[in-house]
C-alpha cells in the first residue's frame, strides 16, 4: 500500500474509533450518584485503538471521540480535561502497538493498570481544577470505571481476536 493511501486508511480507521469512543461514552453512560459524572464504556474502546491502530491517530481518536461525549452530554466543562486524559491513557498501549498480531496479550492486560491509575489521577487534577467539592469524592467512581474499563477490554478484545480482526485490517495494510 502506497504512503497516501495508508495515510488515508489511518484517517477512516481514526473516524472509526472516534465515533465509537463517543458512542461507547456518551450513550453507554451509568450516571454517578450525586450526580458527579458518569461510568462508560469507552475507555476499553481505547485501549483497543490504541492496541491496533496506534501512533498520533489513536491518540487523536481517543480525545477527539472523549471530548465530543463531554461536550454533548452536558460535562463540556471536563472536554479538555478528557481529551488530555485520554491521550495519557492511551500512550502506555500505543508505545508497545504492532509487537502482537492480537490485542489482548499479557501486556496489554498489564496496561490497563498505569492506564486505570492515570485515569484515576488524571481526573482528580481535573476536579481540583474543576470542582474541588468533586476531586475526592470522584475516586472510588473513577477507580470503578478504570476497572470496569479493563473487564470490557478484556471482553471486546478477545472477541476481536478471535476474529483476527488486529491481522486482517492493521497489520496487513501496513505493509
Amino acid at each position: 500500500m502506497n504512503k497516501v493511501n495508508r495515510k488515508v486508511l489511518n484517517m477512516v480507521y481514526a473516524a472509526v474509533f472516534a465515533a465509537m469512543i463517543f458512542a461507547l461514552t456518551r450513550f453507554i453512560q451509568i450516571p454517578v450518584p450525586g450526580g458527579a459524572g458518569y461510568l462508560h464504556f469507552g475507555d476499553a474502546m481505547i485501549y483497543i485503538v490504541a492496541s491496533t491502530l496506534g501512533g498520533p491517530w489513536a491518540l487523536l481518536a481517543s480525545a477527539l471521540g472523549a471530548a465530543l461525549a463531554d461536550l454533548s452530554s452536558g460535562f463540556a466543562v471536563y472536554a479538555p480535561i478528557s481529551a488530555i486524559v485520554k491521550v495519557l491513557i492511551a500512550l502506555p498501549f500505543v508505545l508497545v502497538n504492532k509487537k502482537s498480531e492480537k490485542i489482548l496479550t499479557p501486556l496489554t492486560i498489564c496496561l490497563t493498570i498505569p492506564s486505570g491509575v492515570i485515569t484515576v489521577l488524571g481526573y482528580f487534577l481535573g476536579d481540583l481544577i474543576v470542582n474541588r467539592a468533586y476531586a475526592v469524592a470522584d475516586i472510588p467512581m473513577n477507580i470503578v470505571q478504570a476497572v470496569a474499563s479493563a473487564i470490557i477490554f478484556v471482553v471486546i478484545s478477545a472477541a476481536f481476536d478471535a476474529a483476527k480482526l488486529k491481522k486482517k485490517l492493521f497489520i496487513n495494510n501496513n505493509k
